[in-house]
């Protein structure tokens, strides 16, 4: 105690040198998080981080004096504000300018070849180029395999201990916080490589790894839109899963080349033992399952590229054991060390399929006769012998050197031999293994570089906007399609709607450009054709996405629809009122960020975030806290979600809406063909085209008449999810067509607004038909502007859908499982409490695994996926997606259903509740009624002859 009592003075002050204290700072222990998540040894990840702590120089300034005058008003801002550092996402020259990443160049993270060679090749070698985005499933791996590549190529700068203690991933391309914490995947992250074929030729690799989790598909279609070619990464133990299937048909929409990579490949010899035989079978029943859904694809009429060969498109790997290997590579390193004369292409051509070798006579053969497959003797075989004698063999008499001398000459040192069986299984598939020259090999000939084209006039894509560490700045991720992009060079950045608006664009500076390298990037300066770079100064009326180019051009493009699945829904606002500018920032901020997120703002004056799923809710509402503001104290409420609005008859009678000089009669009616629908949403059917390609589409395709064909106006609402139609049904003996086509953009405006805020509850109205019966316009100027046709449009719409009995629609989640047989029950059991449906189950090959398929509602969803893995004790995982909108039971508009307060509402009384409840949330005054859109006398006769409540 003396002693302690000599370290502080009177006041509990330390005395001495700042460094006794044992304090840490917030920057430390941050970075304690970082060092757990590259989940490597206390002494490499000091050689890691001495490469990213000297590009950082921190100086001290003398505090400001500051003078305050008695009779000075109070401020809301404190006199002397904190110095607040924080750093949620990792990037070691994230302080630095451009000039000074240029200064510290050398000082970067060593790699096994020169960067300059790299730049030169990029900039000077397009061909050599491939851009390429890594997708998969949740959890097949796809990070892990990135790893692999890190890991060979910037050895030793980055690198793991070999110890079992430190035997995880390393995950350097999760630089998030919430990334490192629960060890998935939320934001696509690009780096640049340069890796080596089999003939020892380099290409520049531009990857993108992409979140597996169905809520960031966001991400995962931002990577593919600016991809050439996607590496598709499947868990071998599951095999081929519903989220596989939805990333397949994005690419074949996209119409690029598939690289199959077969992942895991150690689970099936390790966790489910499998013999050699039966693991063929396994990877074989994989590819011809992913092969038939292709082919039987509805997309394959218009994709290009050829079907998936095991010779041509697929890797096998164990993103845990970090190697790689196709069948030409092997048979590369067969042939080689047998010192065989064999053609490489040929023998590797007779590794696949029922092709046996019969080692008697030492030929190939078609014919079994017992006789093992080739993939079997000549791959699995030694795999298995590897895995064998590594696990069961003593470190004083190792099998395993006399192995791989004899079948691959290649050993390891004497000291290696003693390390803990799983680190020497490891050291021994990277010996044998050495490089990723298969993968490399496979990618350059199926996915081709990008094109290239003689125009020099700059056009770029900003494909999405990174955050800085500190989050109060963004750059921009572009892929470059045409000409060169310099440092200093002014670029056209195109607003959203620019098509409809010529002026929505602006002018920028381009303040710098950067190689992407996942947790750091490297300055150069200028990029070209083909390059995937970040920018920084262009973004600042960038929102999810842009187009760039040469000032003197004028080419906007397409981004893609990343907000058609936001449907789950939550209502904030901040703890001090005052504080509200604050939250607005912070929320331009996480629209920026976040692709999928929606913002909007309700009559009311609530604040309301859309977003796809759970999981994407929670990384806002972190990032909302903790990223963009500084703590700031928020009120939520309980999870609500989107509803949308509909009509299940035709209205029972036409009913004219009136101004005092213009007339319009409108019906609704279902539209009830999905095929259609989808059409319409994929865009396969759309206004764009000429009267007589879509006339002729409707009749030939769907079976409509030519006059309906010939008379579409429109489709909405504005994510065209279940499509509404407007239809111009009048006869010219009946209505003065040209007064009714002059004022025909005013009408579908009004329809628009329409559909995008429904009668009900101000929710969009889908899977509707309006036909306009009957119209007169007066002829005037005055009384056919937009202002007087427009609302009067809008009143039609609603008048129309209120007279076709009208429901309430609600989003549901379609939910994926797999689990063990015993935890089926258990789905089964949850579904039932939440008005789920439980479809069906499917044994998953080759494991005692089972797939499960069921539907829920997205209001009741709220904590299903926590409540599976605690009531099935972790034997069961699964993830939600959107799937359709079902119809709500019960009638919105009936007045006598049972609501009662504080208990469960019955069944059919959820339409009423939901409509009222979302009124009363959204500021809406009344009911929805009939009676608010047309004439009162005409609403107490329709009363009177009971055709309306």
């Amino acid at each position: 105690m003396a002693a302690d009592d000599e370290l502080y003075d009177e006041f509990g002050n330390l005395i001495g040198d700042e460094f006794d204290s044992d304090a840490e700072s917030s920057n430390e222990s941050l970075a304690s998080v970082e060092e757990e998540s590259d989940q490597a040894s206390d002494e490499e990840e000091e050689e890691l981080h001495a490469d990213s702590t000297s590009l950082i120089k921190r100086t001290e300034e003398a505090g400001e004096t500051i003078f305050i005058q008695p009779d000075e008003p109070m401020s809301n801002q404190p006199v002397i504000k904190p110095k607040i550092e924080k750093a949620m996402k990792i990037d070691f020259t994230a302080n630095l300018s451009f000039t000074e990443l240029e200064e510290k160049y050398k000082d970067l993270p060593e790699l096994i070849y020169s960067r300059d060679f790299m730049i030169s090749t990029m900039n000077q070698l397009p061909e050599r180029i491939r851009n390429i985005a890594v997708v998969g499933n949740l959890h097949s791996g796809k990070s892990r395999f990135v790893d692999a590549l890190i890991l060979y190529t910037h050895s030793p700068s980055i690198k793991l201990k070999n110890t079992l203690k430190n035997f995880k991933p390393l995950r350097f391309m999760d630089n998030h916080k919430l990334e490192i914490e629960r060890e998935v995947t939320i934001k696509s992250s690009p780096i640049t490589l340069l890796l080596q074929d089999l003939k020892d030729k380099s290409y520049v690799f531009n990857i993108i790894d992409t979140p597996g989790h169905v809520d960031f598909q966001d991400e995962t279609t931002a990577a593919i839109s600016c991809s050439d070619g996607v590496v598709l990464v499947i868990d071998v133990v599951e095999g081929l899963t519903y989220r596989d299937k939805l990333l397949i048909n994005q690419i074949m929409r996209e119409n690029l080349p598939i690289v199959l990579v077969l992942n895991k490949f150690d689970r099936l010899i390790l966790e489910l033992k499998l013999p050699a035989k039966d693991c063929y079978l396994k990877l074989k029943y994989i590819v011809d399952d992913i092969s038939e859904y292709i082919n039987s694809n509805e997309l394959i009429s218009t994709y290009t590229h050829a079907p998936i060969s095991p010779i041509r498109d697929v890797v096998f790997a164990s993103s845990t054991f970090e190697f790689s290997f196709t069948l030409k590579s092997f048979s590369k390193l067969y042939l080689t060390n047998q010192k065989s004369q064999m053609d490489i292409e040929k023998f590797s051509q007779k590794l696949w399929g029922d092709i046996y070798y019969d080692a008697v006579n030492h030929k190939f053969t078609s014919k079994s006769d017992q006789l093992p497959r080739t993939f079997v003797s000549f791959i699995l075989e030694p795999i298995y012998k590897i895995i064998n004698y590594t696990l069961v063999s003593e470190p004083s008499q190792p099998k395993i050197a006399k192995l791989l001398w004899e079948n691959f000459g290649v050993s390891l040192h004497k000291s290696e031999y003693k390390q803990d069986s799983q680190v020497l299984l490891k050291s021994v598939f990277h010996v044998v293994f050495n490089a990723h020259c298969g993968f490399v090999d496979t990618v350059s000939k199926s996915i081709p570089p990008p094109a290239l084209e003689k125009d020099e006039n700059f056009v770029g894509k900003v494909v999405k906007l990174i955050e800085s560490p500190d989050g109060k700045a963004f750059s921009s991720l572009v892929r470059v399609y045409k000409g060169i992009l310099k440092i200093g060079d002014k670029v056209k950045v195109y607003g959203d709607s620019f098509s409809e608006n010529t002026e929505d664009f602006k002018i920028e500076v381009v303040e710098g450009i950067y190689i992407p390298g996942g947790r750091y990037k490297v300055p150069i300066r200028e990029a070209g054709v083909g390059s995937l770079v970040i920018i920084d100064g262009i973004e600042s009326i960038i929102k999810k996405g842009a187009t760039i180019s040469d000032p003197a051009l004028s080419m906007p493009g397409v981004t893609p629809k990343y907000t058609s699945n936001s449907v789950f829904k939550i209502a904030l606002e901040p703890v001090n009122p005052s504080e509200l500018p604050i939250l607005l920032d912070a929320m331009r901020k996480i629209n920026k960020s976040y692709l999928a997120s929606v913002i909007t703002v309700e009559e009311s004056g609530e604040h309301v975030i859309l977003a796809p799923g759970q999981l994407y809710m929670d990384c806002i509402l972190h990032d909302l806290r903790n990223f963009f503001t500084d703590g700031l104290e928020i009120r939520i409420s309980d999870p609500m979600t989107k509803f949308s609005e509909t009509c299940i008859d035709t209205s029972f009678t036409k009913i004219p809406v009136n101004t005092e000089s213009n007339e319009i009669s409108i019906i609704a009616e279902p539209v009830n063909d999905d095929k259609l629908s989808r059409a319409i949403e994929s865009g396969k059917i759309c206004l764009q085209q000429p009267t007589k390609v879509l006339s002729k589409t409707l009749r030939t395709e769907f079976g409509w008449d030519s006059l309906a064909a010939r008379s579409v106006w429109a489709f909405g609402p504005d994510d065209l999810q279940l499509p509404n139609i407007l239809l111009d049904d009048t006869l010219e003996s009946e209505t003065d067509k040209s007064n009714l086509l002059s004022v025909k953009d005013s009408i579908v405006l009004g329809f628009k607004w329409g559909v995008n805020e429904g009668p009900l509850c101000d929710e969009p109205i889908r899977n509707t038909k309006f036909r306009i019966l009957d119209a007169v316009i007066n002829g005037s100027e005055l009384y056919k502007s937009s202002s007087q046709i427009i609302p009067l449009a809008r009143r039609a719409c609603y008048t129309g859908l209120l007279t076709a009995t009208p429901k309430l629609m609600e989003p549901i989640y379609r939910l994926d499982a797999t689990c063990t047989y015993r935890a089926i029950s258990v789905v089964k059991e949850l579904l039932k409490r939440r008005r789920g449906e439980f479809v069906r189950e499917d044994p998953i090959p080759g494991t005692q695994l089972f797939s499960v398929l069921g539907y829920v509602p997205v209001i009741d969803s709220v904590g299903l996926e926590v409540d599976l893995k605690l009531h099935s004790q972790g034997q069961a995982t699964c993830y939600l997606s959107f799937a359709n909108w079902e119809v709500v039971p019960g009638d919105p508009l009936d007045q006598n259903c049972e609501l009662p307060s504080l208990k469960p509402v019955p069944h059919e009384s959820l339409a009423r509740d939901f409509v009222l409840k979302t009124r009363r949330r959204k500021g809406l005054s009344g009911e929805p009624s009939l009676q608010k859109y047309i004439d009162p006398d005409l609403y107490i006769k329709l009363k009177e002859k009971g055709l309306v409540q």
